[in-house]
């Protein structure tokens, strides 16, 4: 058992030293690795050769599916798709095998195990969903910006590229995207569907139709825009309306959640006696993964209760 946990420590450390010196050339690498993909050039840098060795070698056998990679490069990790996974890879099985060779403790290996499984997706999603919601606040200004540009005499690719620049990220950033892919002779349509179905945005599709149609047939887009943006607009106030009244409830469920934990650490300092058979008996280890498993359950109903979707 020892070889196996100093096997499996030594894959940890040099994992961790790849990822870690992954990212630290990572700003170093950025223009080169730009031009590669803009000139589609065979020949690279001798730092990039030397890191496509590295990545074929240890990272490139990872298989990411597509959602994931939209996932990670949304969230706003600064960490590529695999190096991600690889993380991954490590929080499950590092912790509990170290565990379980210090400490042969089952119960607490498993739930380890399980911490390590959940928490990374979990918080992928979260980030990736925050950054989706900002996406949704920032549109209706930007077509109304958009709108403004238009009638201020520019056509409809500079008013867009103007406010891919003016407008921050996440926005900025994705229409940046779309500008780029136009001046390399993209088609429009396809471009804003992208974004579209990356950002899982209705009203971005809704405002994709709007131009495609007013290019096709013409017609006045810019007050187009305006009615969109005012839609959109519109949408959000309701929005934050139903997240004022459903406040109570969603406290409500944050409070009951956190109750047990803070009775149980209350209990912890006042009378360790009474609360230490829950950590050191088998009978106690199960009931608090129980416990553990009920709060993640009754979060997820409460969220599902208070989350409206129309």
């Amino acid at each position: 058992m020892r070889w196996v946990v100093l096997v499996s420590g030594a894959v940890f450390v040099f994992l961790a030293a790849e990822i870690l010196l992954s990212f630290l050339m990572k700003r170093q690498l950025q223009l080169e690795s730009r031009l590669g993909e803009l000139s589609r050039d065979k020949k690279e840098t001798t730092v990039l050769a030397l890191r496509g060795e590295r990545d074929k070698k240890f990272l490139q056998f990872i298989h990411i599916s597509k959602r994931m990679k939209e996932e990670v490069g949304l969230s706003g990790i600064k960490l590529k798709p695999e190096e991600f996974v690889t993380l991954w890879f490590l929080l499950i099985f590092a912790p509990p095998l170290l565990l379980f060779a210090f400490s042969p403790d089952l119960i607490l290996c498993v739930a380890l195990f399980i911490a390590g499984l959940m928490v990374p997706p979990i918080y992928l999603k979260i980030a990736s969903s925050k950054q989706r919601t900002l996406f949704e606040a920032q549109l209706g200004d930007a077509l109304m910006v958009l709108s403004n540009g238009l009638r201020a005499g520019f056509s409809f690719e500079q008013a867009l590229e103007n406010v891919a620049e003016d407008l921050s990220d996440p926005i900025g950033g994705e229409l940046n995207l779309i500008v780029r892919e136009l001046k390399l002779g993209a088609d429009m349509e396809k471009a804003f569907h992208t974004v579209a179905d990356r950002m899982r945005s209705d009203d971005l599709r809704l405002m994709t139709i709007a131009v495609v149609i007013q290019q096709r047939v013409g017609g006045n887009l810019a007050d187009v825009l305006d009615t969109i943006s005012k839609t959109i607009r519109d949408r959000l106030a309701i929005k934050r309306s139903i997240k004022t009244l459903t406040a109570q409830g969603r406290i409500s469920g944050q409070i009951i959640g956190a109750l047990p934990i803070l009775l149980l650490l209350a209990l912890s300092v006042m009378n360790p006696g009474y609360i230490s058979p829950l950590f050191v008996s088998t009978p106690g280890r199960l009931m608090l993964c129980l416990g553990g498993v009920m709060e993640v359950m009754g979060f997820l109903v409460i969220n599902r209760i208070v989350k409206i979707k129309f």
